[in-house]
């Protein structure tokens, strides 16, 4: 048996841990998780255009830290300004650079998608051309412990994190502060933008043939049925992530193929079938969630 599509696991979890981080930021920020989904395409379509532009794996990931900033800020400031009902105004949004992605990856050949050896790994190492490079030698994925640890940190124990969160939970704090919770809101937005971005470059990474979608509803998913907390979410997020590594092994087989394609998704709804009863949206109403009557 050939054990190396299990090699993918790792950066599969990864990347939907970093989108995990991403849902609470923006869930946080009144806003709905929906929109990481937006995040994360409008990364990869920035770090795709910037390489074709520069030839600079560097350069291109600074586009995609700015692509993805730039549809926080206006998707956020959109629907935090017009009072837009986040879920299907993130989800309208997310269509945009979703669209985007799919006309440029029709359009031509990518470079940074068809490129050998694959810019963004560091080279001359002793994994150089092997399976474990893409998780050995790969700035990304190595970085992407410190970036989980930096997101749970900032809005765990930090001011700032605690009046997002405070925002969130109890509406009422934010009567007379409009402009210093917009600002808020969308700076929180902001940084779940970041996070989705290290998950952006290790998906094109792991999926060169076809940039992936939809991993942003998984991983909001993950974030409902962890009840917005850190530690349930990441964890939860190991059995999509598995299900997406062991997918090769069905590789042109038909039925099974289809099946193993659409698992993640359907996991994702025992999830929530499952652990998320009293796993509340972040209210918008004056009732806090820790109102035992909204529990």
């Amino acid at each position: 048996m050939d054990w190396t599509p299990l090699l993918d696991f790792p950066l599969e979890w990864a990347a939907l841990a970093l989108l995990v981080a991403g849902c609470i930021y923006w869930e946080r920020s009144g806003l709905s998780g929906l929109g990481v989904e937006g995040c994360v395409l409008s990364a990869m379509l920035g770090i795709c255009l910037g390489y074709e532009w520069s030839g600079d794996y560097w350069i291109a990931s600074a586009s995609g830290v700015a692509a993805a900033l730039l549809f926080a800020l206006l998707a956020g400031g959109l629907m935090l300004l017009l009072r837009a009902d986040p879920k299907v105004g993130s989800f309208a949004l997310c269509l945009v650079p979703a669209c985007g992605l799919g006309l440029a990856t029709r359009a031509a050949p990518l470079r940074i998608l068809s490129e050998f050896p694959s810019p963004g790994l560091i080279p001359g190492t002793l994994f150089e051309g092997t399976y474990a490079e893409d998780f050995l030698a790969s700035p990304w994925f190595l970085a992407a412990p410190a970036f989980l640890a930096l997101a749970a940190f900032v809005i765990l124990r930090t001011p700032f994190g605690l009046r997002l969160r405070a925002y969130s939970e109890t509406p009422d704090l934010a009567r007379g502060r409009w402009a210093q919770v917009l600002r808020t809101r969308l700076f929180g937005a902001v940084l779940g933008a970041l996070w989705a971005v290290p998950a952006a470059a290790i998906l094109l990474r792991t999926h060169p043939e076809s940039p992936p979608l939809g991993l942003g509803v998984i991983a909001l998913a993950c974030a409902v049925a962890g009840r917005w907390a850190f530690a349930p979410g990441l964890l939860l997020v190991a059995g999509p992530a598995f299900l997406r590594a062991v997918r090769p092994y069905a590789h042109r087989s038909g039925t099974p193929e289809i099946l193993l394609e659409a698992a993640p998704f359907l996991l994702a709804a025992v999830y929530l079938v499952l652990l998320s009863r009293r796993a509340l949206r972040a209210s918008t109403t004056r009732q806090s969630r820790l109102d035992p009557d909204v529990l």
